[in-house]
């Protein structure tokens, strides 16, 4: 249906002015002067926040809004064909909706993502990374300091000598560690 635009704006709750600046911004079509109501309340949709509702009193309210889990469905429906300027699909409300609905898709999966991280289910992979070699390097530590620790109780239960006793050790201590490191080169690349 066509109908002026001053009376458009008076059904709407819109200044004369409001309309121009729809009309000007290309959100808001005429056809012979008159403004296209089925495209301007699509242009005004495609627009209009989803938070916030409709601010003009005296004018309808929009339909309910989709619940988190119906919004996710529609939004990944939409953004699986979603066209971007200078494709195929062409006027700017439609664009414009696509647009805040891929937008709203990506806030919806850092919501997602941040309460993960927030009960703990998701970490930070450097953090992980970082408590994995610091206690590599206190294994090490350990198995490097074995051999002065145990020499001298091993070599006066075998008879030998602690100095050489704790040489054998370390030499032994030492091939585990170089093969433990090339277990764990293998496994990163592998």
């Amino acid at each position: 249906m066509q109908i002026s635009q001053s009376e458009w704006a008076r059904q709407q709750g819109f200044s004369r002015q409001y309309v121009n600046k729809l009309v000007q911004r290309g959100i808001v079509r005429l056809v012979d002067g008159k403004v296209d109501t089925d495209q301007a309340a699509l242009a005004l949709a495609a627009t209009r926040e989803p938070a916030r509702g409709q601010q003009r009193k005296g004018v309808p309210a929009e339909p309910s809004v989709p619940t988190a889990p119906q919004q996710r469905v529609l939004a990944s429906k939409s953004v699986q064909s979603l066209d971007l300027p200078g494709g195929p699909s062409g006027d700017l409300p439609t664009l414009l909706l696509k647009a805040r609905i891929k937008s709203e898709v990506k806030r919806a999966s850092l919501l997602e993502i941040r309460e993960k991280v927030e009960t703990g289910k998701l970490v930070d992979a450097d953090e992980v990374k970082a408590a994995a070699f610091n206690r590599g390097r206190a294994v090490r530590a350990a198995w490097e300091a074995w051999p002065n620790r145990v020499a001298g109780p091993m070599g006066a239960e075998l008879g030998v000598e602690t100095r050489t006793m704790r040489i054998l050790l370390e030499k032994f201590v030492r091939e585990h560690l170089i093969e433990l490191a090339g277990m764990q080169g293998e496994s990163s690349h592998g």
